[in-house]
């Protein structure tokens, strides 16, 4: 960037500073100044005994964000390396320092030195950052698409916030579903991973939250966006963690509750996706057969993505189980079968006496290899996962046997599926795109 782009980005960042500082509780850029609050606590434009004045609030900032003024002892940036004479410290840097109101630094500096480019990049950081009235997300990608594509997204929200406030925003909406859109729409044919940094810097107590996707989740979202079945599973589940209030207004957006089980814990990798998708399938008497098929292919695609796990691997044990609960007594056997699904040794014991039954009875128990049935019965979440997988396809093989658990016929039209443009879109995007 030249110089006069920095001078430009300089005053226009310190406009809004101003602005937004000066302004009432009442209005709508005070929403602003909670913004840069949560993120530069102990600025003056920031501090609560600022003046309420336009004018000084311009001043102030303009001498944060002003040209290095070439005075003093010459340091390295500490972030890009060019020289620098301008110390900056806690209440000027976004979690950057302690949790603690008094700075650390090293050992006989008065700060930290900043260049003028990187002193700006700091304040613009809300500009390019998914936001809440106390938070800001921002994402770091290989593909530097992803990130472009994020931050895109995130400059038309942010003026949105700083012309009409939080009030103008749907509830529930987060940026885990901004992020998916850019990984469908960029790394198409280099699948990368990418993750959330989640921060808030406050004079008591800063947080950070850390949560990334897998690089398989490319690959996952393709698959899932061209297989129906598949895709249909996505727009299910979507639906059913979409949530209203009794006035109609969005509580939990569904892509972002549904983007959000992408996203892994910091080393701490989960498949929550998963996860969802067993414990709603349990009730299965409430769940029309055709979610369940639609959530198997969900569940079958999502684990050979990101697992490469072989699902035709657990189809014969599948129809071995299914028969013997389509054979008699079918509700209580079901019932059996759903007790110890998700456990490896009441399930081995299970799957024993099925065995000895059908043998006993005339029938041939499932052609399994004794590798499936260890992996199977593995502890850890590869066992785990693969009891999932199996108990989707019983389901699916009951109800190719025909075998109903509700108790009544299901009516075809009963649900009728919402059809939406795109199934990562949020509820909040379209609304942003006049800015």
């Amino acid at each position: 960037m030249s110089a006069e782009d920095l001078e430009q980005a300089a005053q226009r960042i310190t406009e809004d500073v101003a602005i937004a500082a000066a302004a009432s509780k009442e209005d709508s850029s005070y929403d602003w100044w909670k913004v840069l609050f949560a993120l530069y606590p102990g600025a003056k434009p920031t501090h609560h005994s600022r003046q309420r004045d336009r004018g000084v609030m311009r001043s102030q900032t303009a001498a944060i964000l002003g040209p290095d003024p070439g005075e003093g002892q010459v340091h390295p940036c500490v972030f890009c390396g060019q020289e620098c004479t301008v110390l900056w410290t806690k209440s000027t840097l976004p979690l950057f320092d302690t949790a603690k109101t008094i700075n650390t630094l090293p050992p006989k500096t008065l700060g930290w030195p900043i260049c003028h480019g990187c002193r700006l990049a700091m304040w613009a950081l809300p500009y390019g950052a998914w936001l809440t009235a106390g938070s800001a997300t921002v994402l770091t990608c290989e593909d530097p698409q992803v990130e472009w594509a994020f931050v895109t997204r995130n400059v038309k929200r942010a003026n949105r916030i700083r012309q009409l406030g939080f009030n103008r925003l749907t509830d529930g909406v987060g940026p885990e579903a901004v992020a998916l859109r850019a990984l469908r729409e960029h790394a198409v044919h280099n699948p990368v991973a990418a993750t959330l940094w989640m921060f808030k810097n406050d004079n008591q107590e800063p947080w950070l939250k850390v949560v990334s996707t897998r690089i398989g989740t490319t690959r996952f979202l393709q698959r899932m966006l061209s297989d129906p079945a598949c895709r249909e599973g996505w727009q299910d589940l979507k639906r059913t963690l979409h949530r209203t209030d009794a006035a109609g207004r969005t509580v939990v957006d569904g892509t972002t509750a549904l983007a959000r089980l992408l996203f892994d814990p910091q080393l701490a990798p989960r498949d929550r996706l998963v996860a969802e998708l067993f414990k709603r399938s349990t009730a299965v008497e409430t769940v029309l057969r055709r979610k369940v098929e639609t959530w198997r292919s969900l569940v079958a695609v999502y684990l050979e993505e990101m697992h490469a796990v072989d699902t035709e691997q657990l189809k014969p044990l599948a129809r071995m189980v299914a028969r013997w609960i389509a054979t008699e007594s079918s509700r209580g056997r079901f019932n059996e079968y759903r007790r110890v699904a998700g456990s490896a040794y009441p399930l081995h014991k299970l799957l024993m006496a099925v065995s000895a039954r059908l043998y006993l009875d005339g029938g041939e128990p499932g052609d399994v290899t004794a590798a499936v049935v260890e992996d199977l019965l593995a502890a850890g979440a590869n066992g785990w996962r693969l009891r999932a997988l199996l108990w989707f396809e019983v389901l699916a093989e009951l109800g190719r046997l025909g075998v109903s658990l509700s108790g009544h016929e299901e009516d075809p039209d009963e649900e009728e599926p919402t059809r939406f443009d795109d199934p990562l879109a949020d509820v909040d995007e379209r609304d942003e795109e006049y800015v």
